[in-house]
C-alpha cells in the first residue's frame, strides 16, 4: 500500500460518518472535583451524582464520582475523570457499606432523603471551565 493510499484511508476513516456519530449528542465537559464528608469525617467510598436540573429521561447524563480516602471525588459522565457539562444539578449521594456479618446485605448508611434528587436538597453549579464544588458536609 502506497504512503499516499494509507492516509487517504486514514483521513476517510477520520471524517466516516460512523465517527462522526461516536461523538453525536455528547455535551463538552469541564473537569469537576469536590469533597464529601459525613460527621466531619471523609466519607470515603461513597457515590456522588449529579442529576441535570429539567432534564429527564433515559438520555439524561448523570455525571458521578467515587469518593476517595481522604473525600475527595472527581466526577466522569463519559469516560474516566472527564468531569460533567456546564449546568445546575440537584445531587444524591449514597454511601453502601458492607453488613456486620458476611450474609447481611449491603446497606446505605446515608439518611434516606440524600439519595433521591428531590429530597437530598443538595446542589451544584457547573460551569464551563474546571470546576471545584462547594463541599458536601453531610450528617447521620
Amino acid at each position: 500500500m502506497s504512503p499516499r493510499f494509507a492516509a487517504l484511508l486514514v483521513a476517510g476513516l477520520a471524517l466516516s460518518p460512523m465517527a462522526c456519530r461516536e461523538d453525536a449528542g455528547r455535551k463538552p465537559t469541564f473537569a469537576v472535583t469536590g469533597t464529601v464528608t459525613i460527621d466531619g469525617k471523609p466519607a470515603k467510598d461513597a457515590t456522588v451524582v449529579l442529576h441535570p436540573v429539567g432534564v429527564t429521561g433515559p438520555d439524561a447524563v448523570k455525571p458521578h464520582g467515587k469518593v476517595a480516602a481522604d473525600g475527595t471525588f472527581k466526577l466522569t459522565t463519559y469516560a474516566g475523570d472527564d468531569g460533567a457539562p456546564a449546568g445546575t444539578y440537584r445531587v444524591t449521594v449514597e454511601w453502601w457499606l458492607a453488613g456486620a456479618r458476611a450474609d447481611d446485605p449491603p446497606s446505605n448508611r446515608l439518611n434516606a432523603k440524600f439519595a433521591k434528587p428531590e429530597t437530598s436538597q443538595l446542589t451544584a453549579t457547573v460551569s464551563a471551565a474546571p470546576t471545584t464544588l462547594e463541599p458536601f458536609a453531610l450528617k447521620r
